[in-house]
């Protein structure tokens, strides 16, 4: 042990030391944590003879690194596909070992045998929940949510609109938190099924994350299952993607997640429609807005016979529509002024200075798609799950190996000008074949960061995968990053954007687009709403057709779209063309 005294103000470890104790204690070597660091392995092996940090991952105490473990992964909202077997493998794990150093059951001196403690009821039956009383959850409720949470809580109680209620909500606001509460209270207490229905399977694993923690901090339950969560009093929750063919076979009440964010939604909406058919069962949409023009938009919007007004003035407090849906739309203000103590609204003024952006992401208004040059039902068909790429490792140091990749980089927030301070990058594959797929692997949003910053995660990149291309624009602030960025990368391919450039990018993206040769992962939706912000505009003084961002010259929204178009201009406009021979793919 060092007897050196610590300062109370210095730190134990230098960032570096922090970063490999942490790659040190999940196994990695030292010269894979030397090259992640871009330090000598002989430096590592100091730190871990120094620090002791071999005892320190040898002798941990197995069961309070397995319960940190598990309480980490289940915050984790958007968990990769190796984070849910991990977690699956550990609950599983410590299960074990529970059962392993549970004593045998005895009589002790004034308890009758067997008598449980309130709310942790025996291990003999999985899942079971009979310990979990009426009082347990309204109490957990009371102390938990806010008004407007618990507004809709009254909502499911109310039988005269509760049988189909619609929900157009702003980002962040705790719904999907709420709902998750919802179907559990009403699992245990009725024995109802309980059907979620996301546009992703990472959205649908957050509301089971969610469960997981109501019974483990109302009632010291864990919960155990994989695709479905059957409690012991015979009520069982089912966790759905938004694919037709698995949303048949199944009833209960019905949540549907982010319905504006979800590719063919009428043909979903028929096949998921069959699994509330039953009476005493509710269906649930909620969503915050894409475009007018998605599918769902029709079923918020109702008939034009019937004029309902789907204003916010309108839905501030909730109507009941002639089509027997009740619609309520809740925006950031809502939120804040039914109790939600963590908005700043400043801050996001700050955060998002253009008013599009903010009405769209915070105060529930939708982005009219006519006025964008790209389709979001294009753009939604680009959506897969990317777990099932078996050739992605994306927690590894190297997820593609050496395999060729394409990079982009928007450092000016979508080419608007000096005043903006958002920057996007961009990671796809090289496809395998003329005419193939790019598969986006990465993005990364860089806000209010140095130039020096800038550079440095984009260096970090290209140790990360093996770059071939790398493209990014170099007007306005671009060209002092570009100047750092040629240091490490002198193959740097810079672009200056002008009305002809920059409209060639945008056709040469949508076409790609239009085509199904973009494939990006279903949690992207800040993606498909940077393309949207994207829009088609004659300038003034030489009447030449260009595209702009947002109506102001600050804050654009849409650099992640830029960013991608980087990459796809990789791809020489006339690469389909079949006399063509110019370009060869090695």
């Amino acid at each position: 042990m060092n007897d050196k005294c610590q300062s109370i103000d210095e730190p134990l470890y230098t960032s570096a030391q922090t970063y490999a104790l942490g790659y040190y204690l999940r196994q990695y070597k030292p010269a894979e944590i030397a090259e992640n660091l871009n330090v000598a392995t002989r430096t590592i092996q100091q730190w871990i003879a120094k620090f002791g940090w071999k005892a320190m991952r040898d002798d941990a105490p197995v069961e309070l690194m397995m319960r940190q473990r598990i309480a980490y992964l289940m915050w984790v909202e958007k968990k990769h596909e190796s984070q849910l077997k991990e977690l699956e493998l550990l609950l599983e794990q410590k299960r074990k070992r529970d059962q392993a150093l549970k004593p045998k059951e005895t009589s002790s001196p004034g308890t009758q045998s067997g008598q449980q403690k309130r709310g942790r009821p025996s291990n003999k039956t999985k899942n079971d929940i009979s310990g979990i009383t009426a009082e347990m959850l309204a109490d957990f409720r009371e102390k938990t949510f806010f008004q407007y949470q618990k507004d809709i809580h009254g909502h499911k109680l109310n039988n005269d609109i509760n049988e189909f209620r619609f929900y157009l909500k702003s980002r962040q606001i705790g719904l999907t938190y709420y709902f998750a509460f919802e179907a559990f209270e009403d699992a245990i207490l009725n024995g109802d099924n309980q059907i979620f229905l996301s546009a992703s399977r990472k959205q649908s694993e957050i509301f089971k994350n969610y469960i997981r923690r109501f019974a483990l901090e109302i009632g010291d339950v864990e919960l155990k299952g994989k695709d479905e969560l059957w409690l012991s009093n015979g009520a069982c929750l089912n966790f759905l993607s938004t694919n037709a063919r698995t949303s048949q076979g199944f009833n209960g009440h019905l949540y549907f997640d982010e319905v504006f964010w979800i590719p063919k939604f009428k043909e979903l909406d028929d096949f998921a429609g069959g699994m509330s058919i039953q009476s005493q069962y509710r269906t649930t949409y909620l969503s915050t807005p894409s475009s007018t023009a998605h599918e769902a938009y029709s079923k918020w919007a109702g008939k034009k016979e019937h004029n309902i007004d789907v204003s916010h003035k309108g839905l501030k407090n909730g109507s009941m529509g002639v089509d027997g849906i009740f619609r309520q739309v809740i925006t950031v203000d809502d939120a804040i002024a039914g109790g939600a103590n963590f908005f700043n609204l400043d801050k996001l003024h700050r955060k998002y200075p253009d008013k599009s952006v903010f009405d769209n992401l915070l105060r529930c208004v939708f982005l009219d798609d006519a006025s964008s040059f790209f389709s979001i039902k294009a753009l939604l068909m680009c959506k897969t799950d990317t777990s099932l790429w078996e050739d992605v490792a994306l927690d590894s140091l190297h997820p593609v190996g050496r395999r060729d990749v394409l990079v982009g980089y928007d450092p000016r927030g979508g080419g608007q000008g000096e005043g903006s301070d958002d920057a996007g990058l961009i990671v796809a594959l090289k496809p395998e074949k003329k005419g193939g797929v790019f598969r986006l692997l990465e993005r990364i949003r860089l806000k209010g960061a140095s130039y020096e910053a800038q550079a440095t995660a984009i260096e970090a990149i290209t140790k990360k995968y093996n770059v071939v291309h790398l493209e990014m624009d170099v007007g306005g602030v671009g060209s002092a990053v570009a100047e750092l960025v040629r240091k490490f990368y002198p193959a740097l391919i810079e672009v200056d954007y002008s009305p002809e450039m920059k409209r060639m990018m945008a056709y040469k993206a949508r076409e790609i687009i239009n085509a199904g040769r973009l494939q990006f992962d279903d949690e992207w939706d800040d993606l498909v709403h940077s393309f949207l912000m994207i829009r088609q505009h004659t300038t003034k003084a030489s009447n030449q057709i260009t595209f702009i961002s947002n109506r102001s010259k600050v804050g654009s929204h849409a650099d992640l779209a830029w960013a991608a178009m980087h990459v796809l201009h990789w791809e020489p406009i006339d690469i389909l063309r079949d006399d063509s021979t110019t370009v060869s793919f090695l």
